[in-house]
């Protein structure tokens, strides 16, 4: 999984680390320090976007502002889960 702040700054990975940290997160945080990813998968600056990425590496979800949310992620996530 990858979290992304919205603040226009670029960070390093100390900035991820703190982050990941602070929240508590349990899973790998990386950090965008050539800042390719925010405009690549967000272009729009829709906030929250989020994907899915199968095991073969495709956008099996996708969702800009947050309307489907977490039963939609976790049905999604079961069925990817599923096929495998």
């Amino acid at each position: 999984m990858l979290g992304e702040n919205a603040s226009g700054n670029v960070p390093d990975v100390d900035d991820a680390a703190l982050w990941a940290e602070g929240l508590g997160l349990t899973y790998p945080v990386l950090a965008d320090t050539k800042g390719t990813f925010f405009p690549t998968w967000d272009p729009d600056g829709v906030l929250p976007m989020a994907y899915i990425i199968d095991a073969d590496g495709v956008i099996a979800w996708a969702e800009a502002g947050g309307a489907g949310g977490l039963d939609q992620i976790e049905a999604t996530v079961l069925g990817l889960l599923e096929e495998d």
